[in-house]
């Protein structure tokens, strides 16, 4: 097998036609006939997702968020991003990217994101113009229950503590949902008649902009890494008749850690 078979295979998964124009997705770094053994999975490219592509023998690293974005100017070992970028091509490691478009995907990470929570069926909150099954945010029914209920289902689902704006005894039926940075959909979400929203990176001010729509916050990587690694398995059943194996980046690599 060779990357451009992967590269093909993450297209039918999760087009490159869904992301969103600011983004950068797709074969990042290397050459589409590099042979290809294993493939890592990893919420970001760091030195720990490198070694462990490594040490298990994996010739690409599928990440959700791009090492190669606009801030990324040139590629020397003068700075972090670009000293990344240089190993991983200097290892013969291929990069791809899968960012928007895995989030907007039919089955992608905002639908593995229903599953955790019993949201169902449910429809995208911003449905794209070429396929409206498929979009960002999501929106569906859920099993009656209050809003501390839900809190709970979040916390257990994603592990660890969540945060929320809102009376921990309203009435839950219809509940949205965004991976990643969902601040800019709370109007999508009052809009589709959502009972609730929840997502990563809200702001104090965003309650005062929600008017009344319950918030449940988790942070952005907890809720990205859950929602990539059962994604995983999509990509794994992929790829398994030409043996390829897939493999979850075990390092976690997120920034934020708790006192």
């Amino acid at each position: 097998m060779l990357v451009a078979h992967l590269v093909a295979a993450v297209e039918r998964l999760a087009p490159t036609a869904l992301a969103e124009d600011w983004d950068n997705v797709g074969l990042l770094v290397g050459r589409h006939n590099q042979p290809l053994r294993g493939v890592m999975v990893a919420l970001d490219l760091r030195d720990e997702v490198l070694g462990e592509a490594r040490e298990h023998g994996c010739d690409a690293v599928l990440t959700h968020h791009p090492p190669i974005f606009p801030s990324l100017s040139a590629v020397t070992d003068h700075g972090a991003a670009g000293e990344l970028v240089l190993r991983a091509a200097e290892d013969r490691v291929a990069i791809i990217a899968a960012h928007t478009n895995l989030d907007a995907a039919r089955g992608g990470l905002n639908d593995v994101m229903c599953e955790v929570l019993g949201i169902g069926p449910a429809a995208p909150l911003r449905p794209d113009a070429g396929d409206p099954d498929a979009g960002l945010g999501r929106i569906g029914a859920v099993r009656p229950c209050n809003l501390s209920a839900l809190v709970a289902r979040v916390a257990a689902g994603f592990g660890g503590e969540v945060t929320y704006a809102g009376d921990p005894w309203t009435r839950l039926e219809r509940v949205a949902c965004c991976t990643g940075s969902g601040a800019s959909m709370i109007e999508d979400a009052r809009a589709g008649g959502a009972d609730a929203f929840v997502t990563s990176d809200l702001k104090y001010h965003d309650a005062d902009r929600a008017e009344g729509l319950p918030l449940v916050h988790l942070p952005h990587a907890r809720a990205e890494r859950v929602a990539l690694k059962r994604w995983t398995k999509q990509l794994e059943r992929a790829l398994a008749p030409e043996g390829v194996e897939v493999r979850f980046a075990e390092a976690d690599t997120d920034p934020w850690q708790n006192a």
